[in-house]
């Protein structure tokens, strides 16, 4: 590739293009770049994904089609947009998070529709709703922007976040980030897959915490029959370690109550050891394939049948157990396997698994 040996600034190049074509020269052209090459696949397909990967990493530019070949002139100056298709949906998110859960609590004991409306949009009037809203979609954006900085930071295409609405508990299926371009070794794979649970753990901890120290502890005939009411039978070793710190012991035939940033918290932290599952393409398992490779697969095969039978328990694991099956349980390999991992993304690894250990919640919904 010529030039790109001697000018830092044309390097960003190669996770765009390698994979895709083979380079014939590189050079200047004012303050932009050309680049003519060749494909290495369907031609199609290609310019699509390529195209796809420039948009999405911020850059302008214009191809040129001869015959097998391709001449690319980009501006190697990057503008991030963010599509309107991922603002529209994190509005969207933004709503169903603050409306949905409400709207669910206020069907406790109400005869008729127009009941759950008034008692829905009377709770909102005094509140409802914020607290559970800024925690929880803190939580899911500090975690999708952990992969997707990590992406960008070792040279992977990712999209933007993808927030999903639904008409559940929570108001949301969580968010996603769909990825552009390979993953180019172990420890990139480890790094971006690692960063997202790490920093939504830490932001889940902290409202967690933060909840705590306002829940209180209720005979079971106060409990209010629109509040969730948890006791720690089944719960996580984190939450069996903080809930008697910051709320105290619950005497027999007591629940703890949380406030909404309580259960955002307890929220974040199931759905963060979820995602750390070590299973195909759950974030555990792009961590458990970038520390220990083929064994990733059997882990993998232990985690699905563990699912399988704790959802005797808790139907919610059947759910998980599927998106095992639907998207695979072993992990396919990055372009170079044989590359060592390095030392931070080892102990960032180690760290999600740790977080996975002490997170885990075996029964989280009877």
């Amino acid at each position: 590739m010529a030039d790109s040996e001697h000018s830092p600034d044309i390097n960003f190049l190669g996770p765009l293009l390698h994979d895709l074509f083979v380079i014939d020269a590189v050079y200047r052209h004012g303050r932009r770049i050309v680049v003519t090459m060749s494909y290495r696949y369907e031609r199609q397909r290609t310019n699509k994904l390529f195209r796809e990967r420039l948009r999405l990493s911020g850059y302008s530019f214009t191809l040129h089609e001869s015959d097998e070949h391709l001449t690319l002139t980009i501006d190697p100056r990057r503008r991030f947009r963010i599509p309107v298709v991922n603002l529209v949906l994190f509005v969207l998110t933004l709503f169903s998070v603050y409306f949905v859960p409400v709207f669910f609590k206020s069907q406790a004991g109400a005869a008729t529709w127009s009941e759950v409306m008034d008692r829905t949009l009377g709770a909102l009037g005094r509140g409802a709703g914020l607290e559970f809203t800024l925690a929880m979609i803190s939580i899911l954006f500090v975690h999708e922007m952990g992969h997707f900085a990590a992406s960008r930071r070792r040279g992977i295409v990712t999209s933007w976040p993808y927030f999903i609405p639904a008409p559940n508990i929570i108001g949301t299926f969580g968010a996603i980030i769909k990825s552009k371009s390979p993953f180019w070794n172990r420890r990139d794979l480890i790094e971006v897959g690692a960063a997202g649970p790490i920093a939504g753990w830490v932001v889940a901890i902290a409202w967690l915490i933060y909840g705590l120290s306002r829940s209180v502890i209720l005979p079971s005939e106060l409990v209010p029959i629109d509040q969730l009411a948890f006791s720690l039978e089944g719960e996580s070793l984190l939450m069996r370690f903080l809930v008697p710190i910051f709320v105290g012991s619950a005497p027999p035939g007591s629940f703890y109550v949380f406030t909404e940033a309580a259960f955002a918290g307890w929220v974040g932290l199931l759905v963060t050891a979820m995602n750390l599952l070590p299973v195909g393409q759950f974030d555990g398992g792009h961590i458990v394939y970038g520390l220990t490779m083929r064994r990733q697969k059997v882990l993998g095969w232990i985690a699905m049948i563990g699912l399988l039978a704790m959802g005797f328990g808790s139907p919610v694991w059947w759910v998980f157990a599927a998106f095992g099956f639907i998207f695979g349980v072993a992990h396919p390999p990055t372009m170079d396997d044989r590359r060592a991992t390095s030392p931070t993304a080892r102990a960032m690894g180690i760290a999600a698994m740790v977080i996975l250990l002490i997170s885990f919640t075996p029964v989280p919904f009877r």
